[in-house]
């Protein structure tokens, strides 16, 4: 395997895991492995000084006894008083133990007197044998009972011989390995310290974080009446604060949202409505006037078969015309309010013109209209059919409700947009009450308009005119 491609697959592997590990046991590890390393940095360190500077201890330890050994020495061994002189180094032994041992050489480097008691060590008779170095430097001697540091001093330059003292490390280093040993435990101590407080810390961290993970889940449920309990104010708290003003908006959109589906179930029971009085209106129409003037040409048509006098037949044919022709007028009209052909044909303007012409007559309505903007180029079919229908409805609300005896239109096209205004000087209405009796019109008018990506806004106050502003922007 490439060990690129290894090192990199690791890495990837170490970074999942580590992404995966919760977040209190990741500031848990931390805490405790930065105390752990710390610590064991600290010991190591220490450990080093300390071992440099027992070293150092033990080097001069030998030497000055060495010395003090050579100075003292000569009064013994001018008076051949080696029994005083035996006494002189065993009170040194006695107050001294990390001494391991002392040996006093004559000038042949032959022992005089040692601290070994009855059992000399054979290894040491060839070590001892041995010229002293120059300088006089300390030895580091490897032994069975460990380091030794060795101190070779000269007695009266070397005339009366020379003393060797041995230091072992032993003492020291036990000491130096119990303080180390305590160092350690204090270091664990500190660490398991240290843990339990970033377990203390990690909860007062994710706490707000456990509050805000259980008010998303039921924000997930659906539930938007969830309303943490306010923390601190430090940045969890902030958070919290956050979260509440978030579920306060996401209650007020799902109320908005429940309002709308209710209006658009009422709009579309009373689309539903609408179209079954239509159906029940036109077959109304179709049985009572259609049904009766068809009826009337069958009867007229028996007559005029019976007629023998060419002004019964004439006066018969002027009758049947006349029905027919009234027929067909409402016939006509019938089929332009459920869709002029001028919409399909001319386009909006002509079709609103069309529409508005009789509402004096039909109505005692007069409207008047502005168009600005529009040239050759037509909108949309959606969108003519769109305005056109919320012209009608805007029309038939205001004959319904306004009591007035004008209105005015005004369609501009300009930047893309068109825009409608369908105004009156009536007696207006609650604009909060838009839900009651007869508003549903206003939220069918909405509707078509926001199938467009358009709006619609009612401007309104009770005894001031309504005004409806709709805009809707083109493809």
């Amino acid at each position: 395997m490439n060990p690129s491609l290894f090192i990199k697959s690791g890495v990837t592997w170490m970074r999942n895991f580590l992404l995966r590990v919760p977040l209190r046991l990741k500031i848990m590890g931390l805490a405790f492995g930065l105390t752990m390393l710390f610590g064991t940095m600290i010991t190591y360190k220490v450990s080093t000084v300390l071992h440099q500077n027992m070293v150092s201890f033990l080097k001069e330890e030998s030497r000055s006894v060495a010395h003090e050994l050579a100075s003292q020495a000569p009064d013994y061994l001018l008076i051949n008083d080696i029994f005083g002189l035996n006494q002189y180094v065993q009170n040194i032994m006695k107050n001294r133990q990390d001494i391991r041992y002392i040996v006093i050489l004559d000038n042949h480097n032959r022992v005089l007197l040692h601290t070994f008691g009855t059992l000399f060590p054979e290894g040491l008779l060839k070590h001892f044998s041995q010229r002293l170095p120059s300088g006089n430097p300390v030895q580091r001697l490897l032994t069975d009972e460990g380091v030794i540091w060795e101190a070779s001093v000269p007695i009266m330059q070397g005339a009366e011989g020379s003393i060797r003292v041995g230091v072992r490390e032993v003492f020291l280093q036990r000491r130096i390995s119990s303080f180390i040993h305590d160092l350690l435990i204090d270091t664990l101590l500190v660490a398991i310290a240290a843990l339990l407080l970033s377990r203390l810390l990690t909860w007062l961290i994710t706490r707000p974080f456990n509050v805000l993970l259980d008010g998303t889940q039921a924000i997930r449920r659906g539930d938007f009446q969830v309303s943490l309990d306010e923390f601190p104010q430090d940045e969890g708290g902030r958070l919290i604060e956050a979260f509440n003003a978030m579920a306060g908006e996401l209650r007020k959109m799902e109320e908005i949202r429940s309002e709308k589906d209710a209006l658009r179930r009422d709009f579309l029971q009373n689309v539903i409505a609408g179209q079954e009085r239509e159906r029940k209106r036109i077959a109304r129409e179709l049985h009572d006037q259609t049904g009766q003037s068809l009826a009337s040409l069958r009867v007229g048509l028996k007559l005029l078969g019976k007629a023998s006098r060419p002004e019964e037949v004439k006066e018969g044919i002027d009758q049947l015309q006349d029905t027919i022709s009234a027929e067909m007028e409402t016939l006509h009209n019938l089929a332009f309010e459920l869709r002029p052909n001028l919409l399909d044909d001319m386009g909006l303007l002509p079709a609103i013109e069309t529409y508005i012409a009789d509402f004096p007559i039909r109505h005692g309505l007069e409207v008047s209209h502005t168009f600005i903007g529009f040239g050759e180029n037509r909108p949309d079919s959606s969108i003519e059919t769109c305005i056109y229908r919320i012209v009608q409805e805007a029309l038939t609300n205001i004959v319904r409700h306004a009591h007035v005896g004008s209105a005015n239109i005004l369609l501009e096209r300009r930047n893309r947009k068109i825009r409608l205004i369908v105004e009156d000087d009536g007696c207006g209405f609650n604009p909060d009450r838009m839900r009651g009796d007869g508003r549903l019109g206003i939220h069918g008018m909405r509707e078509r308009a926001e199938l467009l990506s358009g709006s619609l806004r009612v401007d309104t106050e009770p005894g001031q005119g309504t005004m409806i502003v709709v805009e809707i922007p083109e493809a």
